[in-house]
């Protein structure tokens, strides 16, 4: 049980809005002993920001005798009132006919508005797109909270009551430095309301927008001034927060691994610390707040200056020790089972190279094409696999190093059962895409590049021992990194190989990464590593021929 503070004042916002008309006085009353205010209201009402924000929660009923009333109305005012975090309701009416029409007219509304629902049935659940469904029965509020015409007022009440919103946005929060209307005019306010409920209690946030990744989740450094005296502390010095805005579905997928797994898994020292009072949704995006973590630098930038080896026997051995240690033959799936997604992209289309990229691989001799290069995964990757908790987006920025510590960050790709071998090849291709990137040559002569660091990834070397690279050659970093990487995975293989399959599935698909870099060094990079991808499977499938013959 957690520590709770006993508070007189109730809930932050006490009053409940029925939309048309108000329940009898007994049923009422349900809300009243509770300490609601109730009051009835009009589309106009809840179109208007200053009634809504003043509200806890909306409880919609359909008419029996005009079951297509509610639908137009729940379109001109849900997301509004989601984004101001008002917990909505909607009771579905009794149908005459006893058949599914009037639940069927609700559900198919809020399906087409892509706004979350919480207590629908399985079947209704599955029709959510993937892109925007979340864990089945999670129920992370706001949603839009659905009741069946068998639903008493007094189990209503009894649902409404027990789940209370949070602090209203403060709307006179004062913000300076980025202005997060560069992010764009889509979707600005409800960006805005999500900063004011995060920062209720502060007057002033000053924000510092970081350097992009390729998630789509803007990331922040956030300075948050207080009101003075809040919980009794009489100086006003702001504190430090990260800050990432996102759509929805990526803040809940992370939310959701981070409480999962992080939480209990991961030492106090070496993972991010969400501020789970700060963390808020809306109706379609959401905002992660955690303490920002000071005095680090991405393993992409200490690596190539030689301090990556300690960082990275950290990482598997104390960061992600415990995942690691959860690791079982899985005898349910394949290796290829595993990493059949790998192959596709978000539309479960199998992944291409960007035609520029496309180019550069031509021009270094590889040949950019897919779809051949599956199929060798595919033949040779039949055998099962050790599996256990994976990161599943272990790239050279989600690696934070502090004095020889690996911090791990971004936990939106986790899964709870992956082959133990993807974490370490995804560190691999991370550091040869980004940890290059201020390395000459990957700009001016990206042929030498992969000239130095071919041999890594012939196909003895790969599976036997690695080879050491003079010291004055600029990527012997690189050959001390993936020498530490691949010799704290080997234990992780149940037969020889697995290591160089789940390489090239992990090479590939960064060099076939969709976003268009403005820098031709992280282009070259691209095309570098799907090349050696593609090496890796050629030699495999060589291999295997002359096996068979």
């Amino acid at each position: 049980m957690p520590i709770r503070e006993f508070s007189s004042t109730g809930v932050p916002r006490a009053k409940i809005a029925f939309y048309k008309e108000l329940p009898s006085a007994s049923d009422l009353e349900r809300f009243k002993e509770r300490k609601f205010e109730c009051v009835p209201c009009t589309m106009e009402d809840l179109q208007n920001p200053g009634f809504v924000t003043l509200l806890d929660a909306v409880v919609f009923s359909q008419n029996p005798e005009k079951r297509n009333a509610l639908q137009p109305v729940l379109r001109a005012v849900i997301p509004l009132l989601l984004n101001n975090d008002v917990r909505t309701y909607v009771r579905i009416a009794w149908d005459p006919d006893e058949g599914e029409g009037a639940r069927k007219l609700v559900i198919d509304t809020l399906l087409d508005l892509r706004v979350p629902l919480a207590n629908i049935r399985r079947e209704e659940w599955e029709r959510i797109p993937k892109k925007f469904r979340e864990r089945e029965g999670s129920n992370l509020a706001p949603y839009i909270y659905i009741f069946d015409c068998t639903e008493s007022w007094a189990s209503v009440a009894h649902t409404v009551c027990d789940h209370p919103a949070g602090n209203a946005p403060n709307t006179k929060l004062k913000f300076d430095g980025h202005d997060i209307q560069s992010l764009g005019q889509d979707g600005y306010d409800e960006r805005l309301m999500l900063l004011q409920r995060a920062f209720s209690n502060c007057h002033t946030l000053h924000l510092e927008k970081m350097t992009d990744g390729l998630s789509g989740a803007p990331v922040f450094k956030a300075y948050a001034s207080q009101h003075p005296l809040v919980g009794g502390w009489k100086y006003d010095w702001p504190s430090l927060h990260l800050v990432k805005l996102g759509p929805r579905k990526k803040i809940v997928d992370e939310y959701d691994k981070y409480i999962g797994h992080a939480l209990d898994y991961v030492p106090y020292h070496l993972g991010p610390k969400l501020r789970l009072d700060r963390c808020n949704l809306g109706s379609s995006q959401g905002i992660l707040v955690g303490d920002f973590v000071e005095g680090t630098e991405a393993i992409r930038d200490c690596a190539p200056a030689g301090r990556g080896g300690h960082a990275i026997a950290n990482l598997f051995d104390k960061t992600l020790g415990a995942w690691r240690k959860q690791a079982q033959r899985n005898t349910h799936r394949t290796l290829r089972q595993f990493l059949e997604e790998k192959w596709l992209d978000e539309d479960k289309k199998e992944i291409i190279l960007p035609p520029a990229r496309a180019k550069i691989v031509s021009k270094l001799g590889g040949t950019p094409v897919v779809t051949p290069l599956r199929a060798i995964f595919n033949r040779c990757s039949q055998s099962q696999v050790l599996t256990g908790p994976a990161h599943g987006d272990l790239h050279a920025t989600n690696v934070l190093v502090r004095n020889g510590d690996a911090i791990i960050i971004d936990f939106e790709k986790m899964e709870d059962e992956f082959p133990m071998l993807y974490d370490p090849a995804s560190l691999e291709g991370g550091l040869l895409v980004e940890g290059f990137g201020s390395d000459k040559r990957s700009k001016d002569d990206p042929r030498k590049l992969l000239e130095s660091i071919l041999p890594l990834y012939n196909l003895e070397i790969l599976n036997n021992f690695v080879i050491s690279c003079h010291a004055t050659n600029p990527s012997s970093w690189f050959y001390d990194c993936v020498g530490q990487i691949r010799t704290l995975s080997r234990h992780a293989e149940l037969s020889d190989g697995q290591y160089a399959l789940v390489l090239a599935v992990c090479l590939i698909r960064k060099g076939c990464n969709s976003h268009s870099f403005d820098d031709p060094a992280y282009e070259n990079l691209r095309a570098i590593s799907f090349i050696l991808g593609q090496k890796i499977l050629t030699q495999i499938d060589q291999q295997a021929t002359q096996l068979v013959s």
